[in-house]
């Protein structure tokens, strides 16, 4: 996420903008373990016996993190450090893990 520092801090204190940088470093962090547990499943499933590997594959995105977007300060990070676009929805980042899963795309640990 690329944000205009300026601009941001125009509208809020420095202590605010700390606040929800580090809540964007929390959400790129569950993003990647995310990423890493989809990954770790994806190998896995291909070396159990069949049945358990299939079973895996159709659980492949279970227990994965919950969304917050209930939390309100979730929504005030989502608001006015994101746009209005939350992180956690993001298409490209779906699309990416849907891959992953698949084995189309690596996933470096």
């Amino acid at each position: 996420m690329v944000v205009d520092y300026r601009t941001y801090n125009d509208m809020c204190d420095k202590h605010e903008y700390d606040y929800l940088n580090f809540i964007d470093q929390l959400v790129r962090d569950i993003q990647k373990l995310e990423l890493r547990i989809v990954y770790l499943r994806h190998i896995l499933s291909r070396h159990l016996p069949d049945h358990e590997g299939e079973m895996l594959k159709c659980e492949i995105f279970s227990d994965l993190a919950g969304g917050y977007y209930d939390d309100a300060v979730y929504q005030r990070y989502v608001s006015d450090y994101c746009d209005g676009k939350d992180p956690m929805e993001d298409p490209d980042f779906h699309e990416h893990m849907i891959k992953v899963s698949r084995g189309e795309e690596l996933f470096d640990l």
